[in-house]
């Protein structure tokens, strides 16, 4: 039906559905819908049996309420009256047309059996029940919304054939169906379990990406593109773990460090190799940096900063080479990547080539999963787990080994600043900065914050602008100066 078309409907019954047909009839024309009913339309000198045909076959009459009660069954049944005289034109229609949606039963009495009385030829239809009070307004809707063409539930479009469909040899299906026993379990330890086995499945997935030997440049990045499959099953993964009751923090600290351990060394692949080479391990690393953007997108999504200063703020114990098997303590900055396979090798002979770097102009344009994660929102977590490092004073915590800080490789995707940062001139909301810095009072955030200031080294060779820092966006005097 078009938006600007009124529905059309004609009402067949007995006159012992007065009490429910009139109101009826008057309810949907105030609801937009123009009734034909025999005590507004028939007049005096028509015709009743061609009236009611004209009103049966007009092709502008969209539906066709059937009233049906005792009376009204019985004399539909045994042809007989007025009401005969219109199921022999109904009855035509139904059987003769294949669009016997225009006829619908609406039911005003039942048999002391619990059933609808409804003439013989419809009975097999899905009907209306209007005779109950208490049912009354919900399958008005129901009638209403069918009228107009706008059911409750609609058939959602049709999607698009999943990547993973055409994967030849990986098996995602367990993969898929941990996530949703995770969403559908009741029980922390079932849940537990499922997060655990979803843990050693993907580890043995992501093996299978290994291939033999090392890869060059053009294929290192042609399987970080084929990776997107198995990149989305862990972001499904991540939001039914925010939905249990465990610790999400903790699993998702835990992940990182077990895979980042797993996949970049040789010896998680072979406990005995003896020789390896980094390069060999670059698809790994790369996965690790997107996927761990990712985690941080979705947790400024759902607003979650205690989370994120959780992830943030942890000691992982992570291996300092691809054939070291002893952990050292480390923070989330070691999980920033840059592929020099990718970038110098491959790039150069890529229409791409003029691209500060073929990576993250391909994580900003080419691997949303809408709704959390947009190209900006990627972006965005990419800057934003930058602009908080010098607050956290990673770089110059002696237990945490100094790492570099974290570049972000996005920041030129980014369109609009964090949001955090501007909004927290409310005093308000800086009480939500308190759990993203560990802080309890706005001045210990200004504590926080003093050193979150640009650094004109953060940027590419090539950019005129380095990235922003906290206090290219808000001055430190301007924090919780507003209501």
């Amino acid at each position: 039906m078009h938006e600007d078309r009124i529905p059309k409907v004609f009402i067949s019954y007995s006159w012992s559905s007065d009490w429910l047909v009139v109101p009826l009839a008057e309810r949907l024309v105030s609801h937009g819908v123009d009734v034909i009913l025999d005590k507004w339309d028939l007049k005096e000198g028509q015709d009743k049996y061609t009236f009611m045909e004209q009103c049966v076959n007009d092709p502008d009459v969209t539906k066709v309420l059937i009233i049906c009660d005792k009376k009204y069954a019985d004399k539909a049944n045994s042809r007989t009256g007025g009401v005969g005289d219109e199921t022999v034109i109904i009855s035509g229609e139904v059987y003769g047309h294949m669009k016997q949606e225009k006829f619908i039963p609406v039911i005003a009495e039942w048999d002391e059996e619990g059933n609808p009385y409804v003439p013989a030829y419809i009975k097999s239809r899905i009907h209306i029940n209007l005779s109950d009070e208490e049912k009354y307004e919900e399958e008005y809707e129901k009638l209403l919304r069918n009228i107009f063409e706008k059911p409750l539930y609609s058939k959602p479009m049709l999607g698009t054939r999943p990547d993973w469909v055409d994967e030849e040899n990986k098996d995602f299906f367990a993969l898929i169906d941990l996530v949703r026993q995770i969403k559908g379990s009741q029980s922390e330890k079932k849940q537990q379990s499922c997060v655990t086995k979803f843990v050693e499945e993907y580890v043995e997935i992501l093996k299978t990406y290994n291939g033999q030997g090392s890869r060059d440049g053009a294929q290192t990045y042609e399987c970080f593109v084929e990776m997107k499959v198995i990149r989305d099953i862990f972001l499904d993964f991540v939001s039914a773990l925010a939905e249990t009751e465990l610790n999400f923090a903790d699993v998702i600290c835990d992940f990182f460090e077990r895979i980042y351990n797993t996949l970049t060394t040789a010896k998680g692949f072979n406990p005995n190799a003896m020789q390896a080479c980094e390069s060999d391990y670059e698809i790994y690393k790369i996965h690790i940096w997107e996927s761990f953007i990712c985690v941080i997108a979705y947790l400024r999504h759902t607003h979650n900063y205690k989370a994120i200063y959780e992830l943030l703020t942890h000691t992982y114990f992570l291996t300092s080479s691809c054939l070291d098997n002893v952990v050292k303590p480390a923070n989330y900055c070691r999980f920033r990547f840059y592929s020099r396979l990718v970038e110098e090798q491959y790039k150069p002979t890529t229409p791409n080539k003029d691209k500060y770097t073929l990576l993250g102009h391909t994580l900003c344009t080419e691997r949303e999963k809408k709704p959390v994660y947009t190209c900006e929102a990627i972006a965005e977590a990419d800057l934003f787990l930058y602009q908080v490092t010098k607050a956290y004073q990673l770089a110059e915590d002696e237990h945490q080994y100094r790492e570099p800080l974290w570049f972000p490789t996005c920041y030129v995707y980014v369109k609009t600043w964090p949001n955090e940062w501007t909004k927290m001139k409310s005093r308000k909301y800086c009480e939500n900065m308190f759990d993203l810095f560990g802080v309890k009072s706005i001045e210990e955030l200004k504590g926080k914050l003093k050193d979150c200031i640009s650094d004109c080294e953060m940027k590419y060779p090539r950019s005129f602008d380095s990235a922003p820092a906290i206090l290219s966006c808000v001055k430190l005097e301007e924090i919780g100066s507003m209501n």
